[in-house]
Parts: C-alpha cells; sequence; structure tokens
C-alpha cells in the first residue's frame, strides 16, 4: 500500500515538473518573440507612420523569416485598420512574402479556424483572385466560416460574387440577410445586374435582402429606381412593398416620388402608406407637400404621423403647410402639425376657434 501511495506521489510531482517546464518554455519563447519582433515592429509602426515608402517595402519584404514571423501577428493587425498608401503598401509585402498564396491553401484546411482566419486576411488583403474561394466558402458547414467569407467578399468588393451571395439566402439555412445586403453594397454599381434580376427572385428573403442592398447603394441607375418602383407597385409581398418604400427614401431619388404619391394615396395596408410617406420626406421634394398635408388628418395615426413630419423635411414649402395646419385645424392634424413644428424647432400657433 506504501509503495503505491509513494508511486502516486512520485506520478504527480512528474506530472507538476512536467507542466511547470512547458510554461518556462513557452514563457521563454514568448519572450524570445518578443525580442524578435520588437524592431521589426518599430519598422512597421513608421512605415505607416510614413505612407509606405518604396524603399521600405523592400526592407520588410527582405527580413528574415523568423524576424517575420515574429512580427506577422502585428502586421496583420494593422492591415485590418490602416487605409489608403499605408494599406496598399502593407499589401505589397504580405504579397512579396508569399502570404495570399498561403492564404489560399489555407482555405481548404480541415480546421475551421484556420480557413476563417485565411478568409478574413485575404479580405483585408483585398486579395481578388480569393473571390473564387471565398464563394465556395459561402457553402462551408462551419457557419462561422460562412460568415467570414461574406465580410470578406465584401471587403474585396468584386461584382462576380454577387450572384453567389444572393443564392446563399436561398438555402435552408440562409447567412445574415443584413451581412449580405452589406457586401452586395460595398461590391458597388457593378452589381447591378444580379440585383436587377434577383428583384424577381421567388424568394422573399432574396427579395428584401436585394432592396437592402440598393439602398446602400450609391448613385444607382435610373432604371433601376424605376424598377424599384415597380415592386412598390405590384409585388404580392406586403414585407417586400414595405421594403420598396424605404429603399426609395433611402435612394432619396426624386423619381421615387410620383410612385410613393400613389402608394400614399391608394388602399395599400397602413404600414406600407406610412413608409411611403416618410420616404417621401427622406426625398424632401415639394412637389409632395400637398398631399401630405391633405393625409397629415388620416384616421391612421401612423400614415398621419409620419405625413406630418415629411412635411418638416420638405423645405419652407412644408413647412408653411405644417403652419397653415397648426392655426386652422383643433383636431389630430392640428396636433400632428404643431409637434412636427415643435421638432423642427418653430414656434406653434393655437388654432382659430
Amino acid at each position: 500500500m506504501t509503495r503505491i501511495i509513494i508511486g502516486l506521489w512520485l506520478f504527480l510531482l512528474a506530472v507538476a515538473a512536467a507542466v511547470v517546464l512547458v510554461r518556462l518554455i513557452r514563457l521563454r519563447r514568448a519572450r524570445r518573440g518578443a525580442r524578435l519582433a520588437a524592431g521589426p515592429r518599430r519598422e512597421l509602426l513608421a512605415f505607416v507612420a510614413d505612407g509606405a515608402p518604396a524603399d521600405q517595402i523592400d526592407v520588410l519584404a527582405g527580413l528574415p523569416q523568423d524576424l517575420w514571423a515574429a512580427a506577422e501577428p502585428a502586421a496583420v493587425a494593422m492591415l485590418a485598420k490602416v487605409r489608403g498608401e499605408a494599406h496598399a503598401g502593407l499589401v505589397q509585402v504580405f504579397r512579396r512574402r508569399g502570404v495570399v498564396d498561403r492564404a489560399l491553401r489555407e482555405l481548404t484546411r480541415r480546421s475551421a479556424v484556420r480557413r476563417a482566419r485565411a478568409a478574413e486576411l485575404l479580405g483585408n488583403l483585398q486579395a481578388s483572385e480569393a473571390v473564387p474561394h471565398l464563394c465556395r466558402l459561402l457553402d462551408d458547414s462551419n457557419p462561422e466560416v460562412r460568415l467570414v467569407a461574406v465580410r470578406a467578399l465584401g471587403r474585396i468588393g468584386d461584382p462576380r460574387a454577387a450572384w453567389r451571395l444572393l443564392a446563399s439566402l436561398a438555402r435552408a439555412h440562409p447567412l445574415s440577410a443584413q451581412m449580405v445586403a452589406m457586401a452586395l453594397a460595398q461590391c458597388g454599381s457593378g452589381t447591378e445586374g444580379a440585383l436587377r434580376a434577383a428583384l424577381g427572385h421567388p424568394v422573399l428573403l432574396v427579395r428584401l435582402t436585394t432592396l437592402d442592398a440598393l439602398g446602400l447603394l450609391k448613385a444607382p441607375s435610373r432604371s433601376l429606381i424605376m424598377l424599384v418602383a415597380g415592386v412598390l407597385r405590384v409585388d404580392q409581398s406586403p414585407e417586400v412593398r414595405l421594403a420598396a418604400a424605404r429603399t426609395l427614401g433611402s435612394l432619396g431619388a426624386r423619381d421615387g416620388v410620383v410612385p410613393l404619391l400613389e402608394v400614399l394615396d391608394s388602399d395599400a395596408a397602413s404600414p406600407i402608406r406610412a413608409a411611403a410617406a416618410k420616404a417621401l420626406g427622406n426625398i424632401g421634394s415639394p412637389i409632395a407637400t400637398e398631399k401630405l398635408a391633405e393625409h397629415v388628418a388620416d384616421v391612421e395615426y401612423r400614415i398621419a404621423h409620419e405625413s406630418a413630419h415629411a412635411l418638416r423635411r420638405c423645405g419652407p414649402a412644408g413647412l408653411t403647410y405644417l403652419q397653415t395646419l397648426s392655426m386652422e385645424s383643433a383636431g389630430v392634424a392640428g396636433a400632428h402639425a404643431r409637434e412636427a413644428l415643435a421638432v423642427a424647432g418653430l414656434s406653434t400657433a393655437a388654432p382659430h376657434e
């Protein structure tokens, strides 16, 4: 029995000694890595601060492998934060050191963590050659890898990814619609063809996300705006019509005024009409003021409320209508008008008896 106890104690001591030894080795390696990285990190900071001078690109690209390995994590962190010339210079350094090729190989590893890290790095490097590989990751078995792939595709901003991003929404377990919309918007006007076709997609989530993406685009074509107006008029889904009204308001395009006025004055569901009124306010066109003033007296509270606040954002003509309503209406319309004027920081008048 005594021998067993002694054996156990010896075993525990051996385990404890092994643990201490491993920790000491790791600590020593960490300190050595910190010493090795100190110089290259200073070089990196100076490189970024100086706007990525060409001679420094050569210096960083030619660092010995052990020094670069110690400094690479700091370089990766900087890559995600800097913009302009500093970012372009860092990309050159990474490319010359073969980091892009290595990251492309990492995309096929069994480890989901390695695949995700590689996808994020390629996105930060804005490596357009990675687009087909990242599109395949949209079908990855790991949801985190799929999300990182969406972000990376958005960061690269290549329109070739548009259809694959949209198609990912039609699966049994779709990706985050908000992230897909942002990625599509980051791909720019080159996605218009895919977005135009996607407005007629049979899957509701695809149409909704397409409209969200269009609302984030800068200066879409007039034909695309009119197509959104057509969706507002005829789509069978109330959710899609609501999203279309919001998108026209986000775009701020004058071509959206007439279709929004038609919906506001129609028998569409109250949330859609209220969204149309708000969108008209976002566009801020004086053309809409007369019809908006009529709907400040709407029996539906939300429509009346949004119409009043839309008038507030339609410039002097809209404010004139609100002043008139505040003075002449003792009912609900006057109350909405006075509230909108108060938000605009203007004085209100009591209605005439």
